[in-house]
């Protein structure tokens, strides 16, 4: 069964999914997209995109699953065999065409050893890497609600706690870098407590949303978009304090979001009903744009962005309306 439409939702992802882009179209490092390092403007709006875009991406998955959760009589079994289906398949094979095209092309970013291209299915690969750890969310949510560890408000503040001292782990480097990232587990870790925070907003909005919680949301939120901009003017952005605090700020952010902001807009509903094969096509688009103009002789930053952007946008579209139109391409 399909989950229902919500409007304001829908605009959200469409949101999310345009920061990813815009965000990759940019480059998360000044050796990566763009090629643009310190002090350009561009990786002020960066700082901006990282902040959010992830995070908002997994809070409306765990949104959406709450919409829909495992039922009673469906084994975990079952239920993760669709996710493969889902996510871990489409990963396979945008990504193999991802490293085969990064390796043929001159002029991409981050060519591969052909030789070791068995390790981007193993290991956390490019933007690929948010899929085999949004599978394991899956997994790990599916075993919470079949021993009903989050069915009350108690519950889901436990289980809260726990997966946030899991991104404590990660963050404050408490897991060995000497221990293998197999399957992203490292990203789970890291995103897991924005899902479990999508999924109680929706499951417990009763409980959470008193007009005294309110107005602590809103200030926290604050304080973290306040301390966004010291990270960004001041050399604070390594202080453990710092670091491992963001994601509570970034956490009020999103419940505000996704509970208070009801902003709904044709155009994003539109764009979030294609967010998923955007995702996982879109570093086709970010890539060529760059180069088709660079071929061109075109150097303006602000072209090679907005450019580069509407291709990652378009194009996996196309790919997705020729897929249902003609079978042209088989996922």
């Amino acid at each position: 069964m399909n989950k229902p439409k919500v409007a304001h939702i829908e605009s959200l992802r469409g949101i999310a999914i345009l920061l990813v882009v815009m965000g990759h179209v940019i480059g998360s490092t000044p050796g990566g997209g763009m090629k643009i390092d310190l002090p350009s403007y561009w990786r002020y709006i960066y700082l901006w995109i990282d902040y959010i875009q992830m995070p908002l991406f997994t809070a409306i998955s765990g949104w959406l699953y709450a919409l829909a959760p495992i039922k009673v009589n469906l084994s975990i079994g079952k239920f993760m065999q669709k996710k493969v289906y889902r996510l871990l398949l489409p990963m396979i094979i945008a990504a193999t065409a991802y490293f085969l095209i990064q390796y043929i092309i001159p002029g991409t970013n981050q060519k591969g050893n052909l030789a070791e291209i068995w390790r981007i299915y193993v290991f956390p690969y490019t933007i690929y890497w948010y899929l085999p750890s949004l599978f394991i969310m899956f997994f790990m949510i599916v075993i919470i609600d079949k021993l009903k560890w989050a069915a009350n408000i108690q519950g889901w503040i436990i289980c809260s706690i726990a997966v946030y001292l899991g991104l404590i782990a990660v963050k404050g480097s408490l897991i060995p870098d000497s221990i293998p990232n197999l399957f992203s587990f490292k990203g789970t870790l890291s995103q897991f407590p924005y899902f479990i925070i999508g999924m109680g907003v929706n499951r417990f909005s009763k409980e959470l949303f008193t007009s005294k919680l309110k107005k602590y949301y809103m200030l926290f939120a604050f304080i973290g978009i306040v301390l966004l901009q010291f990270k960004w003017f001041y050399p604070i952005a390594k202080d453990p304090i710092c670091q491992l605090t963001q994601p509570l700020w970034v956490i009020a952010l999103l419940i505000v979001v996704l509970h208070q902001t009801r902003y709904s807009n044709r155009f994003f509903v539109w764009l979030g009903g294609y967010a998923y094969i955007i995702y996982l096509y879109h570093g086709f688009g970010t890539s060529g744009g760059r180069i088709i103009l660079s071929r061109l002789g075109i150097h303006s930053e602000l072209l090679i962005f907005l450019f580069a952007t509407i291709i990652a946008v378009c194009l996996p579209i196309l790919i997705e309306t020729l897929v249902k139109n003609g079978k042209y391409f088989v996922f």
